[in-house]
């Protein structure tokens, strides 16, 4: 279907759903039982009348709205309510009455970015096996945005939205981070706390910047224009899928593996090379090419493992896999980022030996199974460790697919039109953000586009000093020798000009991360973090320490050492390990060496090879600053900082 033709069907199949032939009304889709409002202040309730007609709202039976309505949009609204509920909110029109129920009054909070902010609670689960089962939280609630691109104009509502409770079932499509920092809040505040989960994977801040913003930014600016025309984005679109599909058509026909059943457990495979899993192909001896290839293994189980089923973890693979077991497909995940965890029946076990086989697709870089990760099958208290040597060989050897060039998730303006402006009569408390490695390629321009971003939003819901709590990003990357390598270090410093604008706070997550995986697993620590700053910087909560050390100057001392001074010393100073580390110095500011760092009171004090040439100090100023140890009083760990080493601090 061309995209005029999907574009008309999805806006017309978007009002039969909203706006339902027999209804004379409707709301929103975020209005729905179950909901939470902003306590402490009015709320907008609003919707759409297909008639002039009269509505009368109640709450709680009592009337606090009686408006006539013309044919189009209307709202209403609630006056200020105190914490609590349950509510109910009753909406009445001559034909028609609409009734929410279970209607709480709370604190709101944006959380958006991308997708460490978006990851679900089941995709943690291994993590976080007792809260899923456990947690009971009816007073935390999310509001989950349903993800969607618009490129002709913001829309007056957004595609899809619904709200769920922190308990049972539910809880495994809770924002992780999101769901962590609710609940720290709510038991801190004892208030109902709403997350609007408005995140979307993959997303440049760019993309959720209003068109009027990114005037400032002429390159953006022009493809917001360009994506006005459904034929220009169609001709890219369709561009590219025909060459991609040529690429994955001779990858299936021409596959060897899927010719001659590799997957099968008869198959003799004697004559294959080896290779080590984990491990990339490429690294191992064998041709840097694309394309599909094939890995097998065996493992021997007793009679009582084969009689239950068995649990198989393939940690992550570069890129799309089908897994086999005993010939029988098992399971399969089409891009590289997700965990590789697949349920085997007890049917297609057998006591004694087992085959597994896995078809690795790698349209790009280097393909195979990504180090430090689990390669496993478990079976109840007892599993069987997969790592180790595994026969190998290609299917069908290809170069690199061709690049896509259009992606919905990274378009400018799009999320901003599609997700975040229908929301712009909604109060919120304030904004989690957790995004910046779709930005990592180009961190001067993002030290302009994040607080540009941050003064659109607020310009957006009205609230000029709403607060706006943001992550640097995690760690990341194979840990790197060479200490002049800055690498992601210089997206945290961009993210860090945020902080310059008023009611703005920064957690950092440097000692959070795996080296090995873009979607660190401990987000409860993330979401802990952005609770203390919530709690500190919005609720009035002093003693909730959100900062680590602030290493604020460099100087020399009387002794001639360089001398680092915190701007809040008063939490305290240590550290993890046996000694201080993850501090450099440079004599030119290019070219950098480790340092040797005691802690001396409130001070950090280094030992540079010539300190009177030095002039320059960095700290984790890495993509993964895997030596950076310095932590406060509480555990949390210094921000990455890089300094001029000046006369005197003060």
């Amino acid at each position: 279907m061309n995209p005029i033709a999907l574009f008309k069907t999805l806006v017309f199949a978007h009002i039969l759903v909203i706006f339902p032939a027999l209804a004379q009304i409707h709301l929103a889709p975020q209005f729905t039982s179950s909901m939470i409002l902003q306590r402490d202040s009015s709320n907008t309730l609003y919707g759409h009348s297909d008639k002039k007609q009269r509505l009368i709202a109640y709450l709680d039976g009592v009337e606090f709205a009686d408006q006539e309505l013309g044919i189009g949009d209307w709202s209403i609204d609630l006056p200020s309510q105190d914490a609590g509920g349950p509510h109910t909110i009753t909406l009445k029109t001559q034909q028609q009455t609409i009734v929410l129920n279970d209607v709480l009054f709370g604190d709101i909070w944006l959380a958006s970015g991308q997708s460490n902010m978006e990851l679900p609670m089941y995709r943690v689960g291994l993590r976080y096996k007792t809260e899923l089962q456990n947690a009971d939280y009816p007073q935390i609630r999310q509001l989950k945005i349903n993800k969607h691109s618009a490129y002709q104009a913001p829309l007056k509502y957004v595609t899809g939205a619904k709200w769920s409770k922190a308990q049972h079932n539910d809880l495994a499509q809770f924002s992780a981070v999101g769901y962590f920092f609710a609940k720290e809040l709510h038991l801190k505040t004892g208030v109902p706390i709403g997350i609007i989960n408005n995140a979307y994977g993959g997303s440049r801040a760019e993309g959720w910047m209003s068109e009027a913003a990114l005037k400032a930014f002429p390159d953006d600016f022009q493809i917001v224009q360009n994506n006005k025309n459904p034929e220009y984005i169609q001709a890219i679109v369709d561009e590219d899928n025909a060459k991609k599909q040529l690429w994955f058509d001779e990858v299936n026909q021409q596959d060897l593996g899927k010719k001659y059943q590799w997957q099968q457990p008869n198959y003799d495979d004697n004559h294959w090379r080896t290779m080590s899993v984990p491990g990339y192909w490429a690294d191992q001896g064998a041709e840097d090419f694309n394309g599909v290839a094939w890995y097998r293994t065996q493992f021997e189980l007793t009679a009582e493992q084969a009689t239950q089923d068995g649990f198989l973890e393939l940690g992550r693979i570069i890129d799309s896999d089908i897994a086999y077991v005993n010939g029988v497909e098992v399971g399969s995940v089409g891009y590289q980022y997700p965990p590789r965890r697949y349920t085997v029946a007890k049917h297609i076990l057998k006591a004694g030996t087992n085959t597994l086989a896995v078809r690795i697709v790698a349209p790009s870089g280097k393909g195979g199974f990504i180090p430090d990760k689990p390669y496993r099958i478990s079976f109840g208290d007892s599993q069987i460790n997969l790592a180790g040597v595994w026969k190998f060989r290609f299917g069908h050897k290809m170069n690199p697919a061709p690049t896509t060039r259009f992606w919905a998730h990274m378009q400018p303006n799009a999320l901003y039109n599609a997700m975040l402006a229908p929301l712009k009569h909604t109060k919120v408390k304030g904004v989690i953000w957790y995004q910046g490695e779709s930005n990592t390629s180009d961190p001067q321009q993002y030290a302009k586009v994040f607080p540009a971003m941050i003064e659109n939003w607020r310009k957006l819901f009205n609230q000029a000093e709403l607060p706006f709590i943001f992550t640097q990003l995690a760690n990341y990357m194979q840990a790197d020798s060479d200490p002049s390598n800055a690498g992601w270090a210089q997206t945290r410093s961009a993210q860090a000009t945020a902080l310059k604008l008023h009611n703005t706070a920064m957690i950092t997550a440097i000692d959070v991360g795996e080296w090995n995986d873009i979607h660190p697993l401990n987000k409860k620590a993330l979401g802990d973090r952005f609770a203390l700053a919530a709690l500190n910087t919005v609720y009035g909560h002093t003693a909730s320490v959100y900062q680590g050390p602030i290493l604020s100057c460099a100087s020399l001392n009387k002794q001639q050492q360089i001398e680092l001074t915190l701007a809040n010393p008063q939490n305290g100073l240590t550290f993890v390990g046996e000694k201080l580390d993850g501090f450099a110095v440079s004599n030119d500011g290019k070219n950098y060496q480790w340092a040797t760092a005691v802690i001396k009171g409130d001070k950090i004090i280094l030992a540079a090879p010539n300190t009177a040439t030095t002039q320059f100090v960095r700290y984790a100023w890495q993509s993964n600053p895997a030596r950076a140890n310095l932590i406060n009083n509480t555990g949390l760990p210094a921000y990455p900082a890089q300094l001029t080493i000046s006369s005197t601090c003060h």
